[in-house]
């Protein structure tokens, strides 16, 4: 399949790599041989695809890694963000904004975890025995992890959704994060398509 998709907003690139090819295809198709940086061959593939994803949209620098994990050009710009599930990756950009994505199949059992991830009070108002709103929310607390705070954040305690509920296949959900004692209003985005939720968040 290859590249699957382009998103284009106001504030972001979404690109997303349906994978099925094999790792020596994607060997071919990135000059890249990573067989003795990474022992599992899922972790060499998504690599691989990165890159791949990369090169099909002209951004050609390296990626640099922070210690946390999270990437970054060494130039500033554009900021990015990775992401991946099954057989989907995606890369997002942003020219002006930090941002952080997140991918998730919508069929994973959110539910044994949701004490993990959802507050007190989203417990309330969360329907447990809606799948789409538990892989929303994960995703959404994924995405806004995944942005450039002072201290990292604790998703129960620090990132606080505003109550939705049946999701529609794309929208807005409305998140307050608390970052050393300030508190940031976002808009995340979301879209659900074939077996995925893809949220993404700037700031």
């Amino acid at each position: 399949m290859g590249f699957y998709r382009l998103i284009d907003d106001n504030q972001a690139q979404i690109a997303l790599w349906k994978i099925t090819e094999s790792e020596e295809e994607l060997k071919d198709l990135t000059g890249l041989d990573l067989s003795n940086r990474y022992t599992y061959p899922r972790r060499r593939i998504e690599t691989m695809v990165v890159r791949a994803m990369l090169n099909h949209l002209d951004h050609f620098e390296a990626v640099n890694y922070h210690p946390n994990g999270r990437p970054y050009y060494s130039d500033g710009t554009p900021h990015i963000s990775i992401s991946h599930s099954a057989h989907m990756v995606v890369v997002a950009f942003s020219q002006l904004l930090s941002i952080g994505v997140d991918i998730e199949r919508a069929n994973r059992d959110f539910r044994a975890v949701a004490n993990r991830y959802l507050s007190v009070n989203e417990l309330k108002w969360i329907n447990l025995d809606n799948q789409k709103s538990l892989a929303l929310a994960w995703c959404i607390k994924e995405s806004v992890y995944k942005l450039p705070w002072k201290v990292s954040k604790n998703f129960t305690t620090d990132i606080c959704m505003q109550q939705f509920s049946n999701p529609d296949e794309s929208g807005v959900v409305i998140v307050d994060v608390v970052d050393q004692n300030e508190t940031h209003r976002l808009k995340l985005k979301y879209l659900f398509f074939d077996e995925y939720c893809l949220s993404w968040a700037c700031i």
